[in-house]
């Protein structure tokens, strides 16, 4: 009779031990997740911060780019009505190279 009355508190002990165990893990993965949540939310916020930085980037480069464009296409424009011989004798320069690479890259 001691014995199974040994073996009773054995196993309650064991029981106990179990559900502290278990108790304990679910606080840990509780704790574990909000740490989670709020690395995440750092790490979105973050990532949401470095995005309007580069879209300002872009948008401002965008524009820079556009305006540059614009005033080369002017200049462009301007040196070809002042120049139409030396623009023409560059246009048949260029078609002749292009037409000079297109024959050598078919031969290969």
């Amino acid at each position: 009779m001691a014995r199974n009355s040994l073996r009773k508190t054995s196993l309650e002990s064991m029981e106990a031990e179990i559900e502290s165990l278990l108790k304990t893990l679910e606080e840990l993965k509780g704790d574990t997740s909000d740490e989670s949540r709020k690395s995440l939310k750092a790490i979105r916020s973050n990532a949401e911060t470095a995005l309007k930085h580069s879209r300002s980037l872009l948008s401002d480069t965008y524009e820079e780019v556009k305006e540059r464009t614009r005033q080369t296409g002017i200049a462009t424009r301007d040196y070809a009505q002042e120049n139409p011989w030396t623009t023409a004798g560059v246009a048949v320069g260029a078609l002749g190279l292009l037409a000079a690479w297109l024959m050598c890259k078919r031969n290969d």
